[in-house]
């Protein structure tokens, strides 16, 4: 991973599409700002012929070649049993990656298919229970025959509010049904993920390729949905990653040209297009994929090499053009002064077209090759060597100061509760089984939460035996008072005994199947209180000593605690430990005794070093394992299953860490053995110029206008050639990214 700003956005006027790059401007100087002189001063004489070239703007971007990632993980939250990869492996699709805990799954199954019988059921009762409800209503509003008329009118008012509450009603019905239509849908597509984990619960890879990172099982086993388990890269197809340029950010989609240079050659290139699912889940979740583009070309790319990626807007191609610092303005009259046969200078009136920020069109007025004084308050250098451009490669290192022989499979088993260790049935070295008793632990919090369990579910079943003692009391008082009640409300009213005997049996009715309702839920909250009394109480002898069982095979490489000491919940008993390694772990960190980046770490594929008893050994990164700041690192992916957002692939390290794989094995002794060595910044074939030719330029008119300049030799004048630098220095030297190239001759001060 390269650094995130190598290079903020920046602009340059002038276009080199020609092959002979258009003399400078002196930066964003207004028309205004120039002088009316008949006779222009300068510190002495400035002038620049009239070239071909192109009007518009440029914009340049930094990108990193990285292998093309495929993210590998389940669809539902599972426990991982275990990874059968590491970093640096090789894999083919379809190979089994990891397993996760079928029991877990059956569990989890179990538990949707009660969620889809308790919905199906209550929704069915909500139903009888709605349509009861508006018969009731229908029947009180149609109770108005045999009153008097202030009676009926009274009861007019009282059937429109039995209409509206009636249509209310209804509409709550088509609600409750297109939810209730959802939840099943939600309900059995998670039946359906779990089944497929519990009929084969292996992570199978989607690709062949290396794999680059794996979940650590230190903090834990489970793994939410979508959460990176393993994640494999295709060495053999790498991309170019505008690397913290996100497509919400990107303003170039409509430039006319962008290419990228590689060893000195340009190749065109196309972004990589995001479906509008992707666009829509970024846009929902605010995490917006990188900018990546490709050369149909497919040049030869290098993992992580940076290259600079160009986008080109013209507004006048192949056009005769003059720096805007050699127009001078008078009204509507356009005018520079031409340097004539016999050295002077002469005023020539021009038409101009098209402008950028430093150059203008002139349609009319002058010819190719006619030199044009320009206003220059810098002192053109007359005392000078000639410096010729080449092209080199440009690096900067960073170094991984902590590094160690990553073992695999590395499991912290750490305690779920606060108590005191009983026992630890297990030591150093110890060859363990799935299964095995690990180690005992007293804990009045396993005690307790037994007890709390067992509360929860007394409490559900004193709670529901209130409530129907509630519904059947209403019903054996509805029953035993008939319509009373309601005929004492009507006063003077004249009682309806078939309309009382219906609104009687349909009240009945209501509480018939609101006792129904509550049957089910309590049914199906008993079932989850027993399942979680179940889940609290296994392992535990009802005392609060809790046995705790390795999850899977392994050797015991470390002990940290033994019995009677008294631990904290989260504490480290024990670690569980794989097979060795021939993979180094590289933590990046800071060091008195290197310059260290540590937001940065080694690219998949990019070559390391490390310097041991005066010899350099070398190798390559394989893998990531934290990125520093940016740990949470994320993709968004496409299947046939839809579009995720996959995250979570921090390792848990505290700062950026990666791995590599020494060309000849890991040496015995690494204890004399420098940090290692990979790239900050690294550029393959681009101009590098001493720092010294470079000129800063500040426009008087915006302090906050910065542009850079050399002095450039063209036949017999010295000019002004803007140029695009990087942000980076590497000693005495400058990367430059626009404006000059191999074969140009600067001025050098002498």
């Amino acid at each position: 991973m390269k650094n995130r700003n190598l290079l903020s956005i920046k602009k340059l006027a002038v276009l080199g599409i020609c092959v002979s790059f258009v003399a400078g401007g002196c930066g964003k100087m207004t028309e205004s700002s120039i002088p009316k002189l008949e006779e222009p001063v300068a510190l002495n004489e400035a002038y620049r012929p009239v070239e071909y070239g192109t009007i518009g703007s440029l914009q340049v971007l930094m990108a990193t070649a990285v292998p093309r990632d495929y993210c590998n993980y389940y669809s539902a939250n599972v426990n991982i049993s275990q990874i059968y990869v590491e970093p640096g492996d090789t894999v083919n699709a379809g190979d089994v990656l990891a397993v996760c805990d079928v029991d877990e799954a059956k569990k989890q199954l179990q538990e949707c298919k009660d969620a889809l019988v308790h919905e199906n059921e209550t929704y069915e009762i909500s139903a009888q229970i709605s349509d009861t409800q508006i018969k009731l209503w229908e029947s009180q509003a149609a109770d108005t025959d045999e009153f008097s008329t202030e009676q009926i009118e009274k009861k007019e008012s009282t059937e429109d509010d039995y209409n509206t509450q009636i249509a209310t009603e209804q509409e709550n019905e088509r609600y409750d049904k297109q939810l209730h239509e959802y939840r099943v849908q939600k309900i059995n597509e998670q039946m359906a993920l779990y089944q497929q984990i519990v009929d084969d619960g292996t992570l199978k890879a989607v690709h062949s390729g290396l794999v680059t990172y794996t979940k650590k099982l230190t903090d834990g086993r489970s793994a939410a949905a979508y959460e990176n388990i393993v994640i494999v890269s295709d060495t053999d197809d790498l991309v170019l990653d505008i690397k913290d340029t996100a497509i919400n950010e990107y303003k170039y989609s409509d430039y006319d040209k962008k290419y990228v240079i590689v060893d000195g050659e340009k190749y065109d290139v196309t972004e990589s297009q995001y479906t509008s699912e992707v666009l829509v889940l970024s846009k929902i979740n605010n995490r917006y994929p990188d900018v990546c583009v490709e050369s149909r070309e497919k040049p030869f790319l290098t993992a992580g090499q940076m290259y600079p990626v160009y986008f080109e807007k013209t507004k006048a191609n192949q056009a005769l053009v003059v720096g805007k610092d050699s127009i001078y303005k008078d009204g509507d009259t356009r005018y520079v002064y031409v340097k004539n046969d016999e050295g002077g200078r002469e005023k020539r009136i021009i038409t101009t077209g098209e402008s950028d920020e430093n150059y203008t069109q002139v349609t009319e007025g002058l010819k190719e090759g006619e030199l044009v004084y320009y206003n220059s308050t810098d002192q053109v250098p007359t005392k000078y060597s000639k410096y010729t451009v080449t092209r080199s490669d440009f690096d900067i290192a960073n170094y991984g100061v902590r590094y160690s022989r990553s073992d695999a499979g590395t499991i912290t088993e750490t305690c779920d509760y606060e108590g005191q260790i009983v026992s630890v049935n297990v030591k150093q070295d110890d060859t363990v089984e799935k299964g095995m008793l690990l180690y005992v632990v007293d804990t009045g919090e396993g005690k307790a939460a037994i007890t709390e369990a067992k509360n929860a579910i007394d409490s559900e079943n004193e709670s529901y035996a209130q409530k129907i003692a509630d519904y059947d009391k209403q019903i054996k008082d509805l029953s035993e008072g008939g319509s009373s009640a309601e005929e004492n409300n009507r006063q003077d009213e004249k009682p309806d005994t078939a309309y009382d005997e219906q609104q009687l049996k349909l009240n009945l009715q209501l509480l018939d199947l609101q006792k129904k309702l509550a049957s089910a839920d309590h049914t199906y909250q008993l079932s989850r209180l027993q399942s979680a009394y179940d889940s609290i109480s296994s392992g535990n002898d009802g005392k609060g000593n809790i046995s705790v069982y390795a999850k899977n095979d392994g050797k015991v490489s470390k002990v940290s605690v033994k019995a009677g000491d008294n631990v904290e919940e989260g504490s480290d008993i024990l670690q569980i430990t794989g097979n060795s390694t021939d993979v180094l772990l590289v933590q990046v960190k800071d060091s008195n005794s290197y310059k260290v980046y540590k937001d940065n770490i080694a690219d998949v594929g990019e070559r390391v070093s490390l310097e041991l008893d005066g010899t350099t050994i070398y190798g390559s990164c394989i893998g990531f394992a934290g990125y520093g700041r940016e740990a949470q690192k994320g993709y968004i992916n496409q299947d046939d299953k839809g579009v995720h957002i996959t995250g979570i692939t921090d390792s848990g390290y505290g700062n950026a860490a990666f791995y590599i794989k020494l060309d000849n094995g890991i040496p015995d002794d690494l204890t004399r053995a420098s940090a290692v060595k990979f790239s900050y910044v690294s550029f393959k074939k681009v101009v590098v110029v001493p720092t010294s030719i470079i000129h800063k330029q500040v426009n008087p008119m915006d302090k906050d206008d910065i542009s850079y300049y050399v002095w450039k030799i063209d036949g017999d004048s010295v000019v002004k050639q803007p140029v695009i630098l990087s942000d980076y220095t590497s000693g005495s030297n400058t990367l430059v990214l626009y404006g000059i190239d191999e074969g140009d001759e600067i001025c050098l001060a002498s």
